[in-house]
């Protein structure tokens, strides 16, 4: 008795592409993980959109290195957008810095999280990818040393954002800061808060190459206005748009004032 095979036709990858692409406009992750499990040619795609952004705080490193034992076989190709939580009580492990040098494609690492008991022994030398064009700080569980160490593994970031208040430091160990960095600073700016401190604005003022931002956000006190307006001098010939908080303390009470033009 033959037995009749029966061929059953599989959809060209374009197409399979173009599904999935619909699916994400939808944040429809419980459809994409469903489709990832249709056969081979669907999981690529689908992993592509599941992990483009991943977020990892205390419990999420031990749960990603048990899902994917074997290093070559994560998907942190697939990621684009790495957060890490290095304050509070949710904070990561210091091992995450043993596997962000996976994470080859990366474009965007952001570190975020306030206070912390002793604070994440960041290292000196961390493998970073040269893909990381954006870096974005919103801690104060940082040093300005550490956040040069960062900057100066990162030669084609584009976008920094620096939010909250650095750890204080000696003030000479800030001398001269800013000559590691390689950075092409030709993107956008942010700095609020204690970045905003003549200290942070020196380490981008002692850029090697220059500042060349098409776009500044600073939000500053009264005291830090010069700095600030140092900075933007030192972008004259490329800024386009700036927008300006300045603090003023009165009687005890904080007043800002914004200008935003487009220059």
């Amino acid at each position: 008795m033959e037995t009749e095979t029966i061929a059953i036709p599989s959809l060209p990858q374009d197409i399979i592409d173009e599904i999935v692409g619909h699916l994400i406009t939808d944040s429809a992750v419980t459809s994409l993980r469903s489709c990832s499990l249709v056969s081979k040619s669907w999981a690529p795609p689908c992993q592509r959109q599941l992990f483009r952004t991943v977020t990892f705080a205390s419990n999420d490193v031990e749960r990603w290195l048990k899902t994917f034992p074997v290093p070559e076989e994560t998907p942190a190709r697939h990621v684009r957008d790495l957060r890490l939580w290095i304050g509070g009580h949710n904070r990561v492990p210091e091992k995450i810095f043993e596997y962000t040098p996976s994470f080859t494609n990366m474009q965007s690492l952001s570190l975020m999280g306030y206070w912390g008991s002793p604070p994440l022994q960041i290292p000196l030398v961390w493998g970073l990818p040269l893909s990381v064009t954006s870096l974005t700080v919103n801690t104060n569980v940082v040093t300005l040393v550490q956040i040069r160490d960062i900057l100066a593994q990162l030669p084609n970031l584009s976008n920094l954002s620096l939010s909250g208040f650095p750890v204080p430091v000696d003030v000479k160990s800030l001398v001269g800061i800013g000559a590691a960095l390689k950075g092409g600073f030709a993107e956008r700016l942010k700095l609020c808060g204690g970045y905003a401190h003549e200290d942070a604005v020196n380490m981008l003022l002692e850029v090697p190459t220059g500042l060349h931002f098409t776009e500044a956000q600073i939000r500053s006190t009264r005291k830090f206005l010069p700095s600030a307006v140092r900075l933007v001098e030192a972008c004259r010939e490329t800024l386009v748009k700036l927008s300006q908080t300045v603090t003023f303390q009165l009687e005890g009470l904080s007043h800002p004032f914004s200008w935003s033009p487009w220059l």
